[in-house]
């Protein structure tokens, strides 16, 4: 009797303490600078979200041609701008936050980021990095610094150009190579 106690006590110790998953959603497989630590590549009809500042509308539509052109499934969102008379515009860098946390839920295997406030933005960044999502930065760094130290920060970042079709079509040279499972390159 006391064998079959102790065995039936061992067996729910390891049943508890092995079979404990994950508390998010499965990773993407790309390779994260952060927290994701996954590898690969994702499907090349796979969601890419961009999450863009107020005022973004060319580069939002070029975004959207470019990531369509390149197979992907864009949703693209542009935060509302209470001072160009938007009554729908909140705070945008909340709309932002917000928006980051709606695409990872609906599923995107990449999010673009160009912020309004970069520091407003480490906790969608926290919960993007623990769903295996990969968050790139168009322009400013997203955020330059994480919460408590941690080190929060974009996977990857474009650089700003002068004409918003320049910096689209190098954000989506990114994904493509994101998409294969390839590092980017840091001139894209």
């Amino acid at each position: 009797m006391r064998t079959s106690v102790v065995a039936v006590l061992v067996a729910v110790t390891l049943a508890l303490t092995g079979c404990q998953g994950p508390t998010t959603a499965a990773p993407t497989p790309v390779r994260s600078t952060d927290l994701t630590s996954s590898d690969g590549g994702f499907a090349a009809d796979a969601v890419v979200g961009a999450v863009l500042a107020p005022g973004d509308d060319a580069l939002a539509a070029d975004l959207e041609r470019g990531l369509d052109g390149a197979g992907f499934e864009p949703d693209v969102r542009v935060a509302g701008d209470a001072a160009a008379g938007d009554p729908a515009a909140g705070d945008p860098a909340a709309e932002q936050a917000r928006a980051v946390d709606a695409l990872v839920r609906a599923g995107a295997k990449a999010v673009l980021v160009h912020p309004v406030d970069a520091d407003a933005l480490a906790g969608a960044v926290q919960t993007a990095h623990d769903a295996g999502v990969v968050v790139v930065s168009v322009g400013d760094p997203v955020p330059a610094s994480g919460t408590g130290g941690d080190g929060i920060s974009a996977d990857h970042r474009v650089p700003a150009a002068a004409d918003a079709g320049d910096t689209a079509r190098s954000a989506v040279e990114v994904v493509r190579s994101l998409q294969r499972g390839e590092q980017p390159d840091p001139a894209d």
